[in-house]
């Protein structure tokens, strides 16, 4: 239950050795609340390569076409779908969150960002100000991170070149200093829940092309 976070303040996140960060997730998972349900999968075509169309603004990813997207379009011959794809730009963290000492998620956490869905290479969508807090995580493991952040990007990447797509950079996250004291406290448990709601499958290791992290922001 959320009012058992609410209750002791917070949850303890080891971003340091892989087991204690299994138990720290464990935590978590009876605590937050269930994931919300997907929307239907959208049936406007977007404009060409270049970023246009704009979907719902100002709401939390849980209101959005982002719910499912992945799981709408799974793998039906053993390869990586390439298709569709989400780039998450202008990702704005709270310093308070990028703290060097924070090591803990907050009933209180949330983060806001936009985003491009690519349904291909010519059509996409594009959300702005979309917001994610703490009570609307789903409750599950997001142990699978610190594994899928390690590798880089296969087959054709922008290199480090980071854009907003449909071709994705070489890495999936920044790599500057505010994301990786984020990742060290509640972005392991921000990031892996974007992953999760849209419909990532971290038991199909090969699926790696269809969600990066453009930039962040403190804010």
């Amino acid at each position: 239950m959320l009012a058992a976070v609410v209750a002791s303040g917070s949850i303890l996140l080891s971003g340091c050795a892989t087991t204690d960060m299994q138990a720290a997730m464990g935590q978590i998972n009876g605590s937050l609340s269930e994931l919300g349900k997907a929307l239907a999968t959208p049936g406007a075509e977007g404009s060409g390569p270049a970023v246009s169309s704009i979907g719902r603004s100002g709401s939390s990813m849980t209101k959005t076409k982002l719910m499912g997207v992945f799981s709408r379009s799974p793998s039906t011959d053993g390869r990586a779908p390439e298709w569709p794809k989400v780039a998450i730009t202008n990702l704005s963290i709270p310093a308070e969150q990028a703290s060097a000492s924070r090591a803990r998620l907050k009933a209180g956490d949330c983060v806001v960002f936009d985003a491009v869905l690519w349904y291909d290479a010519k059509n996409n969508e594009k959300f702005n100000d979309v917001s994610l807090c703490a009570p609307e995580l789903p409750k599950r493991s997001n142990d699978f991170v610190t594994t899928w952040r390690t590798f880089p990007i296969s087959g054709k990447t922008s290199g480090q070149v980071r854009g907003e797509g449909p071709t994705p950079p070489y890495s999936k996250l920044p790599s500057d200093s505010l994301m990786d004291r984020w990742m060290t406290g509640p972005g392991i448990y921000f990031v892996g829940s974007m992953l999760t709601m849209m419909g990532y499958d971290p038991q199909f290791s090969v699926d790696d092309r269809r969600f990066w992290v453009k930039n962040v922001r403190g804010s």
